[in-house]
């Protein structure tokens, strides 16, 4: 009876002990990390289950509920693997905050190199995520979600699958349409290249023979020996060519008459000027040509642009 007692009293003393040793530890001990103690970290994952062939992304989202103040240890991730089955290819994560609990959304994509002949249901990875807070480590393990990859081959190959298809027939070409288009098109150049050729008189045309300018820059062009003498041809030649278009014979004293019947040549006034000078002392004073045989073609052919403008 007495030794019962005595084990009795031991026992009340322990328990006394234990209450007073939990009491101390409410007292010293942070209250948040007894509210961790109570809280149950946990996860949710969900990841879309088919629609997946070789090398398609499969998104994984995983949902982590935990005590406010933790962060996701990167390195718990899995690292982006070469020659595996199912490879991490990226990770992105956030964070939202409640009085009670961190809110982390974790997206993970995975990439898929495998598939077999028929379709069959591969598991992604097991993850063992850890969470630090200051010295404090939390750590939630996610089972890996399945996914259906299709082969990319068909379910059978026999003749009738590996049959051609027949030729799709070619597309009906208007070919009366494209040969009008086509003339079309074709007397359009003939015609650009022509006017081309006639403007800068590669070309010479019938009623030209009424053009006294064009008619003067066609015979000096095919001077090419840059002498007095073909340049006193060259200036007989714009010379004629002036008194036919004027209709009467122009030299410098009546020059200013036919500038100013003229509206047309008025732009060469300064140069039919410096023209009949040199023909004075040429033609009257027995002195050399100054102009250059060049300067009389152009003079020449810039008069011609009157006649076709």
């Amino acid at each position: 009876m007495t030794m019962g007692l005595r084990a009795m009293h031991g026992q009340t003393q322990k328990w006394i002990l234990k209450l007073a040793c939990s009491l101390l530890w409410l007292a010293v001990v942070p209250s948040s990390y007894a509210d961790d103690v109570n809280f149950l970290p946990r996860a949710e994952s969900h990841t879309r289950e088919t629609d997946y062939t070789l090398g398609s992304i499969a998104r994984q989202h995983i949902t982590l509920h935990v005590p406010p103040g933790y962060e996701l240890d990167a390195a718990s991730l899995p690292a982006p693997a070469q020659n595996e089955a199912i490879e991490l290819r990226k990770a992105h994560w956030t964070n939202s905050d409640s009085k009670n609990e961190r809110l982390i959304a974790l997206e993970i994509d995975w990439q898929i190199f495998v598939a077999g002949d028929t379709v069959k249901t591969i598991p992604l990875k097991n993850l063992h995520l850890q969470f630090k807070r200051d010295q404090q480590r939390l750590a939630i393990d996610v089972p890996a979600d399945k996914v259906i990859v299709s082969s990319l081959l068909p379910a059978r190959i026999d003749a009738e699958h590996v049959k051609l298809y027949p030729d799709a027939p070619l597309p009906e070409w208007p070919l009366s349409d494209q040969l009008r288009q086509l003339a079309g098109w074709l007397f359009l150049l003939s015609a650009g290249l022509v006017y081309m050729g006639w403007y800068l008189g590669w070309i010479q045309l019938p009623q030209e023979n009424r053009m006294p300018f064009r008619q003067a820059w066609h015979g000096i062009r095919r001077f090419r020996q840059d002498r007095n003498e073909t340049r006193m041809q060259a200036m007989r030649l714009i010379s004629r060519a002036v008194d036919q278009f004027a209709g009467y014979a122009v030299t410098a004293e009546n020059l200013p008459r036919l500038v100013a019947s003229q509206s047309a040549i008025t732009p060469y006034n300064d140069a039919l000027k410096r023209f009949y000078q040199d023909v004075q002392q040429a033609f009257f004073a027995g002195q050399p040509v100054s102009s250059s045989l060049n300067e009389l073609k152009q003079l020449a052919r810039t008069l011609s642009h009157v006649e076709i403008s």
